[in-house]
């Protein structure tokens, strides 16, 4: 199943990472269709995924990978996002990251803290 969401969301972008079996980051820069809209494409993705597999997926955007993990995860936790978030305006990342702790955020949280 991952290969086939991995394939899926190669077709929305010619330069994707694959970060592990369920994650990946896709580097929408010039990609027309999102620079017009970014949560309409973000949303044209998840519903091929879930078409593709039946898996359902939340989409976050954002200038880092750090900060399309942060959206991503704002995505899945609250519905009002309809499983699509975009955090490239900077108004709307400063009152994200002033609501949700780092600790929430898997993959930038404590255990990523290096002494």
């Amino acid at each position: 199943m991952s290969t086939r969401v991995m394939a899926t969301l190669g077709t929305f972008t010619p330069c994707m990472e694959i970060y592990s079996i369920d994650e990946a980051f896709l580097d929408l820069t010039g990609v027309y269709p999102c620079q017009s809209d970014p949560i309409a494409y973000g949303q044209r993705i998840k519903q091929a995924v879930f078409r593709a597999t039946g898996i359902p997926v939340c989409v976050g955007m954002g200038p880092t990978k750090t900060l399309a993990k942060l959206a991503n995860f704002a995505a899945k936790k609250w519905p009002k996002t309809h499983g699509v978030l975009d955090v490239s305006d900077q108004l709307r990342r400063e009152k994200l990251m002033r609501i949700v702790s780092v600790n929430e955020v898997w993959g930038i949280g404590p255990q990523q803290l290096i002494f």
